[in-house]
């Protein structure tokens, strides 16, 4: 869980950094039409940056599917706190 907070934080912050390049896209094609070399670099970033958004949107939710096998630490120990009685291993005898 920690991780994919850390993951939606960091991809949040990187995306609204690169809405600058987008901005500056929008604003070149209003002005005047474009030939096929212009901008060229800012478009490669745009496509780069919706493949690392996907990526990680992707990454998030294979965070949320795939969970760890077993019991956690906490797990056990509400275990432990809820069981009346001790737990044997072997049958007595």
């Amino acid at each position: 869980m920690i991780a994919k907070l850390l993951i939606t934080v960091v991809a949040t912050v990187l995306l609204l950094v690169h809405m600058q390049p987008v901005g500056q896209l929008a604003d070149a094609a209003a002005r005047a039409t474009l030939a096929d070399g212009e901008l060229e670099g800012m478009r490669i970033q745009l496509i780069a940056d919706a493949a690392a958004a996907l990526l990680v949107l992707l990454t998030a939710a294979a965070l949320s599917v795939f969970k760890p096998r077993g019991v956690t630490r906490y797990g056990r120990r509400r275990q432990r706190e809820q069981s009346p009685l001790p737990r044997r291993t072997r049958p007595p005898g």
